[in-house]
């Protein structure tokens, strides 16, 4: 198998900014509003970002904290992430969705009981082995493939060019995050048997769609999939991320992505053909304006 190119993570180091929300234009955005889909799609990726601190405490268990190239990655990587958050929040609010004044401290208090139990385990694991941190790059590199995969779907799809313009940014931070994570993944899983099985072992018996333990809702997970993931270019980009992970040394059997976007797709059909959601999926909804909104609600 051919090596994965270096990474650099000082000139990551040297580049780590907060996203540039400088170019956006506000009141366009507010003007052309969003579809109540991308509210409840948005609502999910900011919940998610904002709170990427509490992965950090899974990353920084045992041995990785001991690595300075790994810590002075984590150090740029929840700054971004959690300005992604606030980014989002921000456009939310633009165009009529504020949060609450607690959304962060409501969303964390209800993250799932399997979440923890995932953290007591991956922390345990951890500690007592240095070859465990594999999984934790194996499994960064995924949530960051796919995130990056959904803003970008999100971008060719909104009808507000201010979201697109937004997200397309965000994008672009994932892509980098992914690179990182996906070098150490493949150096630390060509170094020893037991990275290869722990990591193999920790994806196909936990890994899940991100963010879905702490803001994401099995409903959401599902709208994200039927919407992004479902037509020929979509299922295409789920089976490249996959292809991606299967690359790894040892990995040549994940296929958990496929799954969930199948299960997910199974589940989304059959809410529609109750609930009417299939026609508002083929026939995409009116954006709402924040302008409108704002009218509505005087």
């Amino acid at each position: 198998m051919a090596e994965v190119a270096r990474f650099d993570i000082q000139r990551f180091v040297q580049l780590s900014r907060a996203v540039d929300l400088s170019d956006l234009d506000w009141q366009a955005a507010a003007h052309h509003g969003i579809s109540d889909d991308e509210r409840r799609i948005l609502r999910y990726m900011a919940d998610t970002e904002a709170h990427t601190i509490l992965y950090l405490r899974d990353l920084l268990a045992g041995h990785t904290a001991h690595d300075p190239e790994v810590t002075a990655f984590l150090a740029c990587w929840v700054y971004e992430e959690t300005h992604h958050g606030i980014a989002l929040d921000r456009f939310l609010a633009e165009v009529g969705y504020p949060s609450s004044k607690n959304q962060y401290t409501r969303v964390a208090a209800g993250a799932a009981f399997a979440e923890e139990v995932e953290a007591f385990l991956s922390q345990s694991a951890a500690k007592l082995t240095p070859h465990f941190a594999a999984a934790h790059m194996a499994w960064g590199a995924l949530n960051e493939a796919t995130a990056a995969a959904a803003y970008t779907a999100l971008a060719r799809t909104t009808g507000n060019p201010e979201l697109a313009k937004l997200v397309t940014k965000l994008a672009r931070d994932e892509r980098r995050h992914y690179s990182f994570y996906y070098h150490q993944a493949d150096m630390r899983l060509r170094a020893h048997p037991l990275a290869r099985f722990l990591c193999r072992s920790a994806l196909n018996l936990f890994w899940g769609p991100v963010g879905i333990g702490v803001g994401g809702t099995r409903e959401v997970i599902e709208l994200i999939f039927a919407r992004f993931f479902s037509d020929r270019e979509g299922r295409a980009e789920i089976d490249r991320i996959e292809a991606q992970i299967r690359a790894l040394p040892g990995q040549s059997a994940f296929s958990k992505l496929s799954q969930a976007r199948d299960r997910s797709l199974r589940g989304n059909h059959a809410m529609a053909s109750i609930t009417g959601v299939a026609h508002r999926l083929r026939f995409p909804q009116e954006a709402v304006s924040g302008e409108q909104r704002r009218r509505d609600f005087a």
